[in-house]
């Protein structure tokens, strides 16, 4: 009887043990992170702010969904507006998982700007809208460190396309030229993140 204890105790021990180490390996292994928050350093040169909330959803895919605003001029035009950008990204590494190393990804873009034009010779303001909407490709890398800190470094290939509607004043009165480096055809979509992931 007194075998079958000691048996037994030694079992349950070896048990206890087994178990407590693998609890420790498990504390000790960090967990990927799965949600970054990061804004577009690139922006501000082009008078907008930009950020971004990119979220894993499988060990190579993710989520990210974008917003931005902004307010400029562009010869006699000014325009304010914002914008959302919705994205699938698949990464490509055997070694990480999402939402760390090189992706391709798929996006779509929402855009809604408000043109004003000061016609100071004729003393009028005219008003008009332009939302155009779109879709493209894109490619990039994300490192993300030990502190947390991520880089996500992109380059996008887009088409977007969209009219204007005048409200007040005509056509002629804003430069359509605008309506192109803004909206309209083929864009390219370049960025460089800094962000926190957890």
């Amino acid at each position: 009887m007194k075998k079958l204890t000691l048996l037994l105790s030694a079992i349950l021990l070896m048990a206890a043990i087994s178990t407590a180490s693998a609890q420790v390996r498990r504390q000790q292994q960090e967990p990927s992170p799965s949600v970054v928050i990061k804004a577009n350093v690139l922006s501000p040169f082009v008078l907008t702010a930009s950020g971004f909330v990119e979220v894993a959803v499988a060990p190579h895919a993710s989520v990210q969904f974008g917003a931005f605003t902004t307010g400029a001029s562009y010869k006699d035009v000014e325009f304010s507006g914002y914008g959302f950008t919705p994205e699938v990204r698949y990464y490509l590494s055997d070694t990480k998982e999402a939402p760390s190393g090189v992706y391709v990804a798929g996006y779509g873009r929402i855009l809604n700007y408000k043109l004003t034009v000061d016609d100071k010779e004729e003393g009028k303001t005219y008003e008009a809208s332009y939302k155009p909407v779109g879709a493209g490709i894109a490619a990039g890398n994300q490192w993300i460190f030990n502190s947390g800190i991520s880089l996500d470094l992109f380059m996008g290939l887009g088409v977007n396309g969209g009219s204007l509607k005048v409200k007040t004043g005509t056509e002629d009165d804003f430069d359509l030229g605008f309506l192109n480096l803004v909206g309209s055809g083929v864009r390219f979509r370049p960025g460089l993140t800094v962000g926190y992931s957890f």
